[in-house]
């Protein structure tokens, strides 16, 4: 090989290498839509169940994930009035992780949540995780990051909304 040819494959080995160095380390964050609830949470009256979500992600700037989510469980408690309002309950929902991120070929995405139920005295009623991944084939660049995001913000909050579900303080 020439050395014109060993410069061209030197120079297009180090433009590959940029690209994927650049592609695999490329996180985005998107504030996912709200979706349509169908799980109802008999068990907690929005009567005497206030709902706190607090953002522990650290982001260069903050979206609205917080109060999408906070605004999904709220219309998700039941509207059927607790038979005594006399004590109150707190939902705090932490949203640990929620981000797409890209590795060659894929954008991926993973959110996480944790949700606590306490009593007006502080005592701990219950803890439970929940999580959703997702992945697709890189279609359309950050259309497609936005959708895979979208999905595994879906799969976390069902998951969170179905670990809820059996939960009672009537």
């Amino acid at each position: 090989m020439n050395s014109l040819g060993v410069k061209l494959a030197l120079l297009l080995l180090g433009v590959a290498v940029t690209l994927i160095n650049t592609g695999c380390a490329q996180t985005r964050q998107f504030t996912p839509v709200p979706t349509q609830n169908h799980l109802q949470l008999e068990g907690l009256p929005a009567n005497i169940v206030e709902v706190q979500v607090h953002d522990l992600r650290t982001l260069d700037e903050p979206d609205s994930t917080p109060q999408v989510l906070k605004t999904q469980i709220v219309g998700s408690l039941s509207t059927l009035p607790a038979p005594s309002a006399e004590i109150r309950y707190l939902l705090s929902v932490d949203i640990i992780e929620h981000r797409a991120f890209f590795t060659i070929g894929n954008w991926n995405a993973s959110t996480r949540l944790r949700a606590r139920l306490t009593s007006s005295n502080g005592k701990l009623l219950g803890q439970w995780d929940a999580s959703g991944t997702g992945r697709r084939s890189n279609m359309f660049g950050y259309a497609t990051a936005e959708a895979v995001s979208q999905d595994s913000y879906n799969i976390a909050v069902g998951d969170l909304l179905s670990s809820l579900r059996p939960v009672s303080v009537r």
